[in-house]
């Protein structure tokens, strides 16, 4: 088979493939932007709709003990901690928006991606630690009003924390890897 002929055979199914990431790409920007508002926009319409139906997610989501009530100042202090991992959260997937829409444009391996994987990777890694020190300083914060013997420091570390952390530096990996060859591409491009 001639050069050209092989040549010829395989871009359609380059094509196809490009087009598919695209399609997919343009979807997951939307997926992403959509989760990135709503999961904030649906806290705050429930903090404000179902204030006790709130608190009790609060308490539940902090593993305080059922005998928790939350005073106003606990609320608060709480609700601020939950915002740090939830920062980290909307960051995350705006920047992953960002590198969907990169993709479907075309602009698959380019140093940028990579950047971006790589700040999602940071990420990822830092949303484990984040969330186990807010979620604690938030149960203390929760049970700080019961009585002195009743308050409460809840400290977890599970495996999807573990895993977290290992698939964030993976992905900060793949962000130095995915740069790099786009270096390594852009330089094979100047030499034709």
């Amino acid at each position: 088979m001639k050069e050209t002929e092989m040549t010829s055979n395989h871009m359609p199914n380059d094509a196809r493939r490009m087009a598919r990431i695209i399609r997919m790409s343009r979807a997951m920007a939307w997926v992403t932007l959509a989760v990135a508002v709503g999961l904030p926009l649906a806290l705050a319409i429930t903090a404000v709709a179902d204030p006790a139906g709130f608190d009790r997610w609060l308490v539940d989501a902090l593993s305080a003990g059922s005998g928790t009530i939350l005073t106003p100042t606990a609320r608060i202090l709480c609700i601020a901690l939950g915002v740090i991992p939830l920062t980290l959260i909307v960051t995350g997937l705006l920047i992953l928006r960002r590198l969907f829409l990169g993709f479907a444009r075309g602009a698959v391996l380019v140093p940028e991606s990579g950047r971006r994987l790589r700040r999602i990777g940071v990420i990822v890694a830092l949303l484990a630690p984040v969330t186990i020190v807010a979620g604690s300083l938030a149960s203390l914060a929760a049970s700080w009003a019961n009585a002195p013997g009743s308050r409460e420091l809840a400290v977890g570390l599970s495996g999807n924390d573990v895993l977290a952390v290992i698939s964030g530096a993976l992905l900060v990996v793949l962000g130095w890897t995915l740069e790099e060859a786009a270096r390594i591409a852009d330089e094979n491009r100047q030499f034709v």
